[in-house]
C-alpha cells in the first residue's frame, strides 16, 4: 500500500526575502568592510602606528588649504603642487573647517576603496546576467589582499580614485557621457600619474569603438599630464625638475629625456619587467583573481602604464602590493576580470569560473593579507591593536603642546601634530633630512622650533649628538620630561 504524504507549501515572508536580496548581500559586504577596516585604522592612528609621510604629510597640506591659499608644507619643505598634483584634496577642506583629521582620511580611504565594490557588481550583473553570480566579484574585490593592503596603509588621495575609474569604464560602455567626464575628472584631480591611467582607459575605448571619445580622453589626460610635470610642479619648484623623476633616473633626467631612451632602449624596460625580483609581486596581483582576468586582453591594457611605473621605479617599493601604487592596477584587473567572465559559455561553465573565484580570493586572503584571516601577519606588528606604556605617556605629552607652537616630532608622532603652520619631522629642521629638493634648506632653519618630542628609539645614534647639543648644558632647550622612552623639551624662555 503506498502512503502519500503531503508537505505544506514553503512559504518565505516577502520581508524575509528582501534581506537575502543580492543587492542587501552588497550592501552587508561593504558596510563589513567599512566597519572592520575602519576600525582597526582608528586603532591604527590612535595608537601610534602611523607615519609623517605620508598621512602626516597629507594631514597638514589639507588643513594648511583650509586656512591658506598655498602654504608651504613644513613636512616635507614643499607646497602642494611641488610634490604632487592632488587638487582633489580641496573637497576635502570643509570638513578641516569642522575639526576633521587623520581619522577622518582614513576613513575616507578605507570608504573609497570599499565603494568600488558598488560599479564592479553593477558591471558583473550586467556582464554576467546574474545578480546573484556577480556578487562574486565584489566579494573578491573587498578579500583583494592589495586592496586590504592599500586600505592600512596611509591616506592618498589616488584612493578616491578608484570607484571613480571604474564608473568611468562602466559608463563610456553606457554612454553617458556626462557623468564619464565627471569621473574622468575626478579620476585626474587625484594626481599627476592619474593622467596615464585615463589615457589606458581613452586607447581601449578607441580599440572598443569609443574611437572619437577615446582618442579625446587621450589627448585630454596626456595634455593634463604634460601640464602637471613641464608647467605646475616645475613652477612650485623653481629651478628644479619634478621630484619623482629621480626615481626613474636610469633612464634620464627628464620627462621627454626619460621617454627618449625608453623608446631608444626598450630592452630596458623588458629588462626590468623579466626580473625575478617582481615575481613575488605579479603572483600577489594574479593569484587572488584565479588568473581569470586573462580572458579579456584588450581591457588589461588598462593596467599597463602603471604596471611599467611600478616596475621601472628604481626604488623598489612602487612594486608592491602594500602601498598605493597598485591603485590603477587593482581597477584595472578588476574590469579586466569582469569582462572576462562575462565571455564564459555555458552557465555551468561560468557558474565553476565564480566559485573558482572565490576560492582564490578566500585563500589568497589567508596568505598575503593583513587581515584577520592571516592571523601570522595581523599580530606581526602590522596593526597598532593596543596603546603601549610609551604611546600612553606620548598621548599624555600631547595634551601639553599649545596648538600654536612649532613642533619637531619623531615620524610616528607628527600626524598626531599635522594641524599648525610649522610642524617638521626630527631632526629638521636643524639637520636637512628628506625636506625640500635638491640643495633647498629649510626656510625656517631652525629658529622657530620651540618644542621637541621624540620616541627615544626613533632617534638614530647619529642624531643623538644633535640632542644632547640642544638639550645640554648650554644649550637652547630644557627638557621637561624623559619617561617611558619619550622626551619632551621646550626652547628655553617658552612654555610648550
Amino acid at each position: 500500500m503506498e502512503i502519500r504524504v503531503r508537505l505544506p507549501a514553503l512559504r518565505i515572508p516577502e520581508r524575509a526575502l528582501r534581506w537575502i536580496q543580492p543587492r542587501f548581500i552588497l550592501a552587508l559586504l561593504i558596510g563589513l568592510y567599512v566597519v572592520y577596516f575602519g576600525a582597526l585604522t582608528w586603532s591604527q592612528q590612535s595608537n601610534f602606528g602611523t607615519f609623517d609621510y605620508d598621512l602626516g604629510f597629507f594631514d597638514q597640506q589639507i588643513w594648511l588649504a583650509a586656512h591658506h591659499l598655498d602654504a608651504l608644507s613644513t613636512v616635507r619643505g614643499l607646497t602642494m603642487w611641488a610634490n604632487h598634483v592632488n587638487p582633489v584634496i580641496y573637497l576635502l577642506v570643509p570638513f578641516y573647517w569642522l575639526g576633521a583629521g587623520a581619522h577622518f582620511l582614513y576613513l575616507v580611504q578605507v570608504v573609497a576603496i570599499a565603494a568600488a565594490a558598488i560599479p564592479l557588481y553593477d558591471m558583473a550583473r550586467a556582464r554576467l546576467g546574474s545578480p546573484r553570480l556577480a556578487l562574486v566579484v565584489p566579494f573578491a574585490w573587498l578579500l583583494y589582499p592589495a586592496n586590504e593592503w592599500m586600505t592600512s596603509w596611509a591616506f592618498h588621495p589616488e584612493y578616491l580614485a578608484m570607484p571613480a575609474i571604474i564608473y568611468a569604464y562602466w559608463f563610456a560602455q553606457r554612454g553617458r557621457w556626462l557623468p564619464y567626464w565627471l569621473c574622468v575628472g575626478l579620476v585626474l584631480s587625484t594626481k599627476e600619474d592619474a593622467a596615464l591611467a585615463i589615457i589606458a582607459l581613452g586607447v581601449v575605448l578607441a580599440i572598443r569603438g569609443r574611437t572619437r571619445v577615446g582618442l579625446v580622453t587621450v589627448a585630454v589626460a596626456a595634455a593634463w599630464f604634460v601640464i602637471c610635470l613641464e608647467v605646475i610642479m616645475p613652477l612650485a619648484t623653481p629651478g628644479s625638475t619634478p621630484t619623482a623623476l629621480y626615481q626613474y633616473s636610469q633612464f634620464g633626467s627628464s620627462f621627454w629625456n626619460i621617454l627618449f631612451n625608453i623608446v631608444r632602449h626598450p630592452s630596458h624596460l623588458v629588462g626590468a619587467i623579466f626580473t625575478w625580483s617582481h615575481v613575488h609581486y605579479y603572483e600577489q596581483l594574479a593569484l587572488p583573481l584565479g588568473l581569470l582576468f586573462v580572458l579579456s586582453p584588450v581591457t588589461l591594457l588598462l593596467v599597463v602604464p602603471t604596471f611599467l611605473l611600478n616596475v621601472t621605479n628604481n626604488q623598489g617599493y612602487p612594486a608592491d602590493i602594500h602601498y598605493q601604487y597598485t591603485t590603477y592596477i587593482a581597477t584595472g584587473l578588476f574590469i579586466a576580470l569582469v569582462e572576462g567572465l562575462g565571455r564564459i559559455r555555458p552557465r555551468p561553465l561560468l557558474a565553476l569560473a565564480c566559485l573558482v573565484l572565490a576560492i582564490s580570493s578566500l585563500v589568497t586572503n589567508a596568505i598575503y593579507s593583513p587581515s584577520g584571516l592571516n592571523q601570522r601577519v595581523f599580530h606581526s606588528g602590522v596593526w597598532a591593536l593596543k596603546p603601549s606604556a610609551q604611546t600612553i605617556e606620548a598621548t599624555r605629552l600631547l595634551a601639553r603642546i599649545a596648538p600654536d607652537a612649532a613642533v619637531s616630532a619623531s615620524y610616528s608622532i607628527q600626524p598626531h601634530l599635522a594641524h599648525r603652520d610649522h610642524i617638521y619631522t626630527w631632526p629638521n629642521p636643524w639637520i636637512r633630512a628628506y625636506y625640500g629638493v635638491n640643495d633647498t634648506q629649510p626656510p625656517e632653519f631652525g629658529r622657530d622650533a620651540n618644542v621637541i618630542i621624540l620616541f627615544m628609539d626613533e632617534v638614530s645614534t647619529s642624531q643623538t649628538k644633535l640632542l644632547d647639543r640642544l638639550t645640554g648644558p648650554g644649550g637652547p632647550f630644557r627638557v621637561l620630561t624623559n619617561k617611558d622612552g619619550v622626551l619632551l623639551a621646550v626652547r628655553k624662555g617658552h612654555s610648550a
